[in-house]
């Protein structure tokens, strides 16, 4: 293992050095890119090939594996470019190795293909030689194709740099923290692999400054960051909360550098994270109003403080003695503190349990089975159903236009006239509020920011155990810690988790078909869309049934290998059933850090209106 180790790392520091060689001041970085590409999809698809041959002679494992590894490797280092121009393949090459369907697209079931495949067939469940070599044969495919293309890559020098930050951010969210590679957990050969594809792009464009300083930094902190992940492999021991203050941030503000000082900023576009952004944990940059429907959508003051009043209002209930904040109450994080609330006029209860709103405009689906796009569909599907609000957004209209205050404030938020009381806005400045509602700035934020004493040994531990061991970092994606993951924080992961119906004891499988009501895909029953885990100390009780009081009772489940460990799991999970084997002290470890991950200071003021 040292010498394979050593090898891999002379290969990298080897090939940096000749990457920051100079390079003719002739050649055009985005032009040199496109051959390199090129070049590299045949390096893939060759490294593909051996490994065809392998399986064609009947190589032993550590042979099939060897070889499996180089062409992820190869395949890594085009990564960033690769994502970035050719989304829509990208789960084909690299996806999940899950059937999948979205249902908006197409309501059929796609079989997983692509590396996770083959590397499931080749470390934990081997299978015949034909179907192994069926999915190889299939990927390269893909890389020949690739490669052979006659028209131009189309590669543009402004978005090449955005590219390669993006590519950054993956590293983090998705490298090291096992998604891409769940069962051989080659994660940190495969993150330096990464960087080095990043690395060369860098250095045809460094080569175009005149002020040597950001070439000099950036050469070096490649050289640190991959010199880090080679020299530490372990995945279970890594400290990814050093490699990323210390390595991935720094590099990220380097990158962004060069970008400004090469005038190649991307032109300003709807973003979650914006172009801007020093680093992936610089929170300040975030925008909650990424998913709202368009620019004349977004929140304003005035609509916001409108907004807020009809939170309170029970006007929007049908029985006008409900209103939003019934049930999403501030003090309690904007849930309820139940398993389910009450129905409305009713003992019984509602669906579901009730989530936070703190962060939702980071979510580009709501409710628990993703049934709405935007907030603006949540107000009112919430405010129509029959069992939360029961109301009518029409009548409410009809009722508001009666009121002088109400009048007043619509002027104000809307363009002023006699017909700006209708559903649209009411939904909207609802929508508005609740955007308003982040939570960023928790004591984790500060140390990813630069305060050093904001952690203590635990949480940093947590924070460990939870992007790497604890395998939590793979569905809540970092550092916005829900089911959208960076860097595009497109579509939200729903997952498959086995939730038992109550905390008794061999309690059955709870029977909610999740998101399988929206579009009746059978991959989909018993789904529900990954919450955030922000504020999660202030939430319980737990999952889409508050089944869970504790934190300490969700971990123990995980770490059970949810459904599977509790004996009821569906035959649709998607949650790995193998235990965590986690200790005592690492549970409290991440409960400490999710703990850190609390942050009151910016919505305490809606406590009351």
């Amino acid at each position: 293992m040292k010498t394979i180790l050593s090898s891999l790392l002379l290969a990298a520091l080897t090939f940096m050095q000749l990457r920051w060689s100079p390079a003719p001041a002739t050649v055009k970085p985005a032009a040199a890119l496109e051959t390199w590409f090129s070049q590299q999809m045949g390096v893939v698809a060759d490294s593909l090939q051996q490994l065809q041959l392998a399986i064609r002679r009947h190589a032993p494992a550590a042979t099939r594996q060897r070889l499996f590894r180089a062409a992820r490797r190869a395949y890594k280092r085009t990564e960033f470019l690769t994502e970035y121009y050719y989304p829509h393949l990208i789960r084909s090459i690299n996806g999940p190795a899950l059937p999948f369907a979205d249902g908006e697209n197409s309501r059929a079931i796609l079989a997983p293909q692509g590396f996770q495949v083959m590397e499931e067939k080749l470390w934990a469940q081997p299978i015949p030689d034909k179907e192994l070599l069926a999915a190889v044969t299939a990927l390269r495919e893909q890389f020949t194709a690739l490669q052979s293309q006659t028209d131009p890559y189309g590669f543009m020098d402004a978005y090449v740099l955005d590219a390669m930050r993006f590519e950054i951010y993956r590293i983090i969210a998705q490298g090291i923290s096992g998604f891409d590679s769940p069962v051989a957990l080659l994660s940190m050969e495969e993150a330096a692999a990464a960087l080095e594809g990043v690395e060369h792009a860098a250095a045809l464009y460094a080569g175009r400054l005149t002020d040597t300083t950001v070439k000099h930094t950036l050469g070096a902190r490649f050289k640190a960051a991959q010199q880090y992940l080679l020299q530490h492999t372990d995945f279970n021991a890594f400290d990814r909360l050093h490699f990323i203050t210390t390595y991935a941030n720094p590099l990220s503000a380097s990158l962004l550098s060069l970008q400004q000082q090469l005038s190649l900023q991307v032109p300003q576009e709807r973003r979650i994270l914006s172009p801007d952004a020093p680093h992936l944990f610089a929170m300040r940059y975030y925008n909650a109003n990424g998913y709202s429907p368009n620019y004349e959508s977004d929140p304003t003051e005035a609509r916001i403080q409108l907004g807020q009043r009809l939170f309170y209002d029970p006007v929007l209930s049908g029985n006008l003695q409900r209103s939003c904040a019934s049930c999403h109450q501030a003090s309690k994080a904007f849930t309820d503190g139940m398993a389910k609330n009450t129905a409305l006029g009713s003992k019984e209860t509602i669906a579901r349990n009730t989530p936070t709103l703190l962060n939702t405009a980071f979510q580009s689906k709501q409710f628990y089975d993703s049934r709405a796009i935007f907030l603006e569909n949540q107000v009112s599907d919430v405010v129509h159903n029959k069992r939360e609000m029961n109301g009518s957004l029409e009548q409410a209209a009809r009722t508001l236009r009666k009121d002088s205050a109400y009048i007043l404030l619509f002027n104000k938020a809307f363009a002023a006239g006699n017909n700006n009381i209708t559903e649209e806005n009411i939904a909207n400045a609802l929508a508005s509020f609740l955007r308003s509602l982040t939570s960023l700035q928790s004591r984790f934020d500060g140390y990813m920011n630069g305060d050093t004493t904001a952690l203590n040994a635990t949480e940093k531990k947590g924070f460990n155990i939870f992007m790497g061991k604890g395998k939590c970092g793979t569905c809540h994606f970092a550092p916005l810690f829900n089911g959208v993951a960076p860097p595009y924080f497109a579509e939200p992961e729903s997952e498959v988790l086995g939730v038992p119906a109550s905390s008794r004891p061999h309690a059955p499988l709870d029977k909610d078909p999740g998101k399988y009501v929206l579009y009746k895909i059978s991959i989909h029953r018993y789904a529900f869309k990954t919450p955030t885990v922000r504020n999660s100390a202030l939430t319980a009780p737990y999952m889409h049934n508050g089944v869970f009081p504790t934190l300490e009772s969700v971990i123990d489940f995980y770490d059970k290998g949810g459904g599977a460990g509790l004996g009821i799991a569906p035959p649709n999970q998607t949650l790995p059933a193998d235990k965590l084997q986690l200790t005592s002290q690492e549970k409290k470890a991440l409960v400490a850090f999710m703990q850190a991950l609390t942050d009151t200071s910016s919505w305490k003021a809606a406590v009351r209106y």
